[in-house]
């Protein structure tokens, strides 16, 4: 019975060959979003504001950055902590670290989103995985008086086990941390959940390490920019002049179910996820491989597990984090999959408007390729005004397009530690709205 006991012993830690978009059983379906990050406090906010152009990235106003190089990043809105307190009831409040409150509320914005009723389906089953790459301890004082700072509350699972406790979930609920791709390993396990049970499952990518230790550690590696006067223009993926990512927080939540039963309850469906891949560089813990080919290998073995041809991609939705290294490793890697095609295909990063927000940019680019498909409208790669003689591909540069057709898509997340997943996304053959 669909949403009932399990049939079946469930294997979830592999990538699997999900099949053609004529194979409906393989295939899963967004149908709730929730996001929360600089750009704004609710999906339509970011979605809007990601379509404009507009940059979330300010000088830093929760502590003081004068010991630091850096004092700029991308902080969510503050207008998030009185909202936390109105919808959080008090032992939450008190309990959880910001970064749980914020998988809380993004879950709740996703469900709500997916028209979906609870009452209607075996909770017992619904799994929670969320992807964080480093914010399960830490204090959180500064956004919200805890009056229990215990073990339990920093728990490396404890995102997961809140949202679970929260909605009553009795799925597999783990966090999963895999550096900057931890919010794409979330999605793509949560993806073989649901292929396998025929369960739903919540996909969470979050991390607030917005904070003073975090941005002393990446100024000593030399990996954020130091671009403080103009603290909009500081995140350039792709631009001649671009100096390092900079850092921010954030969260995104998707509701996944079986692409059969949304159609079945006539659901609004963003996208399906048709396949994913996800890789080990083996090569360096702090830099990619400069030819791109783990990159290119990951974005092969995603459209072959998936059965989209090449030529049906028509947009990539890139990691392109605004560091020297990465944004011309990723180049190279899109070159080797797609050919000649490469120049032609629209490419962009959402990081030039809301900065990295590290384990959650996975979820949140996963989301962002969604709408996209689901509106035939690209967010652009603002601050590319001088383009890099060795990145010379379409970066959508400045300014939101509207494409007539877009099929399918892709999203890259390459995580430090040589992490590396591609997600592969069609618009819904249904085309249901």
């Amino acid at each position: 019975m669909l949403f009932g006991g399990l049939s079946k012993k469930i294997t979830i830690f592999r990538a699997i060959a999900m099949g053609s978009i004529q194979n409906r059983d393989r295939l899963v379906a967004i149908t709730g979003i929730g996001m929360i990050t600089p750009l704004g406090v609710t999906t339509g906010d970011c979605w809007e504001n990601l379509v404009g152009g507009k940059s979330g990235i300010q000088r830093i106003t929760r502590f003081d950055t004068n010991s630091c190089l850096t004092k700029i990043g991308g902080q969510i809105p503050e207008i998030y902590f009185e909202m936390e307190k109105k919808l959080l009831p008090d032992e939450i409040y008190e309990q959880a670290l910001y970064p749980s409150r914020l998988s809380i509320l993004t879950a709740r914005q996703a469900l709500t989103d997916s028209r979906l009723s609870l009452d209607h389906i075996d909770r017992g089953y619904a799994g929670v995985i969320t992807g964080s790459g480093g914010s399960s301890q830490g204090d959180g004082l500064e956004y919200g008086r805890l009056s229990k700072v215990n073990f339990t509350s920093e728990m490396l699972d404890a995102h997961a086990l809140w949202v679970s406790r929260e909605f009553e979930f009795g799925g597999p609920s783990f966090n999963v941390a895999t550096a900057c791709s931890s919010g794409a390993f979330a999605v793509g396990l949560a993806v073989d959940y649901v292929v396998q049970a025929h369960q739903i499952c919540l996909a969470i990518g979050i991390d607030t390490m917005l904070l003073k230790e975090t941005l002393e550690g990446f100024n000593q590696l030399l990996a954020i920019s130091e671009s403080n006067d103009y603290p909009e223009k500081a995140s350039r993926p792709f631009d001649k002049h671009r100096n390092g990512f900079v850092l921010a927080e954030g969260a995104c939540a998707l509701l996944l179910e079986p692409y059969s039963h949304a159609v079945d309850r006539n659901a609004r469906i963003y996208a399906v996820i048709s396949g994913y891949a996800f890789t080990s560089e083996a090569y360096n813990i702090m830099a990619p491989d400069p030819e791109g080919k783990a990159m290119a290998e990951t974005m092969s073995t995603a459209l072959e597990n998936s059965k989209v041809p090449i030529d049906k991609i028509g947009y990539v939705n890139a990691h392109g984090t605004s560091t020297i290294h990465n944004d011309l490793a990723e180049t190279k890697a899109i070159k080797r999959v797609f050919g000649e095609k490469a120049g032609i295909i629209p490419i962009s990063s959402q990081k030039s408007m809301m900065g990295h927000t590290i384990g959650a940019a996975g979820a949140i680019e996963t989301a962002v390729t969604a709408l996209s498909l689901y509106h035939s409208l690209i967010t652009p790669t603002i601050n590319l005004e001088e383009p890099d003689p060795a990145c010379d591909l379409d970066y959508v540069p400045n300014r939101s397009r509207k494409v007539k057709s877009l099929e399918a898509a892709i999203t890259n997340s390459f995580g430090f530690g040589g992490h590396n997943s591609c997600i592969v996304l069609e618009k819904s053959p249904e085309g249901l709205v």
